[in-house]
């Protein structure tokens, strides 16, 4: 193929992780095409040739499968959210299963993954979202005075587009979309050189509230709900965007520490506590390891509103504390539990969990790729098994969703 444009009809083989579909040419090169589906024909045009493989632009379905509908979301597609409206969503779902096995096995090496145990969807592919981050669109008016509206990027992750509505966000939030930007804050933000993005929340309890920027933290924290019992969460700090898939992934996880026990428990990367509160007093020992002060202050609040839990915080990066914890722990009865940011955990957390080998590491995750990555190091460099795995629907119709793992030493 040569590097001018070219169109091509394809069949789709499979959907690799980001969504999109792949084909592959007569000479074997893979095609990558968003909005497809395993066995559709599609016309497609080549707009990136990079040798071993292709990217290129849906034209045509010329055979679509039976799994595909209509888009809820008028923006689908030129949006950068969502990768798989026009799918069913137990199809996306069966997607997402695949691509996690599959991710285990080419990046990270694995050669005996378990089978999963559970396949977690949401109850909802739409309205789930207690959570909106919305990007400033800065322009003139009639008058030559600066407006700002606000949207998501587009697909090449540098345009943003005007919105008044997401379908996944729950119906508060798109009612207070619209209404936040005239709100006296809305006004001084849209008055600004350069406008801040606006966050929306909406709490268990059905409150909403809104900041443009970074959270302020002098105000009243959130009122959330964990297995029917009240949490405390900072404006700013992380708490999951989808209740009943979150609530379902804290139980799993739970039940597995319960299932073997160890007697002291290291929730690194705690946030408020989520996990180490739901494990309660089956830990005898629990540290929380935490970046964000907020986040600490609100971890040790709630262990204590929860009967009087006792928790050790570690204010600090996960790299820099989780050396000397282990380093002075009966590390056989030491149960490690990770749940880091997209990009996995550093180098550091890794190595030390090679070098002091637990009894038991958890792993939860948001991004499956840096998963099997982290995973790869420490079957290979620190003998551990993975036993048990989970995947959760926690961001329907997105590309991403969350996966649980169990590990102990051979």
């Amino acid at each position: 193929m040569d590097t001018n444009p070219a169109r091509l009809d394809l069949t789709i083989q499979d959907v690799g992780f980001g969504g999109d579909g792949v084909g592959r040419t007569p000479e074997g090169q893979a095609v990558f095409v968003p909005f497809t589906m395993t066995g559709e024909r599609v016309r497609v045009r080549v707009e990136a040739n990079q040798g071993r493989f292709a990217r290129a632009v849906l034209e045509e379905v010329l055979e679509p499968s039976p799994q595909r509908t209509a888009p809820a979301c008028p923006h689908f597609g030129r949006c950068g959210g969502c990768a798989y409206q026009h799918l069913e969503y137990p199809a996306e779902v069966a997607c997402k299963r695949a691509q996690l096995t599959e991710l285990l096995g080419r990046l990270g090496g694995l050669e005996a993954v378990p089978e999963l145990e559970a396949v977690v969807p949401s109850e909802r592919d739409c309205g789930y979202r207690n959570k909106l981050r919305v990007e400033p669109i800065v322009s003139r008016d009639a008058n030559d005075e600066q407006a700002v509206a606000y949207g998501y990027y587009e697909r090449d992750n540098t345009t943003v587009f005007a919105l008044d509505a997401c379908p996944l966000a729950a119906t508060p939030l798109n009612h207070f979309l619209t209404r936040a930007p005239s709100t006296p804050e809305g006004r001084r933000n849209a008055g600004r050189d350069k406008p801040m993005p606006l966050t929306l929340r909406l709490t268990a309890e059905g409150s909403t509230g809104f900041y443009f920027g970074r959270a302020p933290k002098r105000v009243p924290w959130l009122h959330e709900s964990l297995l029917g019992r009240p949490v405390s969460v900072p404006l700013g700090s992380f708490w999951q965007v989808n209740p009943g898939v979150a609530e379902a992934l804290v139980q799993r996880v739970s039940s597995w520490f319960a299932a073997a026990p160890t007697r002291t428990l290291i929730d690194a990367y705690s946030g408020v506590g989520t996990f180490s509160l739901a494990i309660g007093p089956a830990a005898h020992t629990r540290f929380l390891i935490e970046s964000d002060e907020q986040a600490l202050q609100a971890a040790q609040y709630n262990h204590a509103q929860w009967d009087g839990l006792e928790c050790r915080c570690r204010l600090g990066r996960t790299e820099a504390v989780l050396p000397r914890l282990l380093a002075d722990a009966n590390r056989k009865r030491t149960t490690v539990l990770l749940d880091p940011p997209r990009q996995g955990c550093g180098e550091g957390v890794i190595r030390s969990l090679c070098e002091f080998a637990v009894g038991q590491v958890l792993y939860v995750s948001c991004n499956p790729a840096t998963l099997a990555r982290d995973l790869g190091r420490l079957v290979r460099d620190g003998g551990y098994v993975l036993r048990r795995l989970a995947l959760f629907d926690m961001f329907p119709r997105t590309a991403h969703f969350e996966t649980a793992v169990l590990l102990d030493r051979a």
